[in-house]
């Protein structure tokens, strides 16, 4: 019956019952585990990379095009229209 703490000795188990049980408990052990690890990278501030690293080399002086700055009036009306675009669409 629902809601005892002690096994019902009436009721036969299937022989897989046993196995059943050791691998509800061997999941639950791998969930602690996850969390525990996770919640260990979250506030360490340590974070696992699986990319290789990339090295970003500065370009020298003479490659760097050199461009003149958009207006701030003219960036402002380009994000209006975009605005304006977007949400009657």
């Amino acid at each position: 019956m629902g809601g005892h703490a002690e096994p019902d000795e009436s009721y036969v188990y299937e022989p897989w019952y046993k196995y059943g049980i050791y691998f509800l408990f061997f999941e639950a052990a791998i969930a602690i585990g996850v969390t525990i690890y996770s919640l260990s990278m979250t506030f360490s501030g340590e974070k696992v990379q699986f990319k290789k690293k990339m090295i970003h080399e500065k370009p020298k002086t003479s490659e760097v095009i050199q461009m003149e700055a958009i207006p701030v009036e003219q960036k402002r009306l380009a994000l209006e229209k975009h605005l304006k675009r977007s949400i009657f669409s």
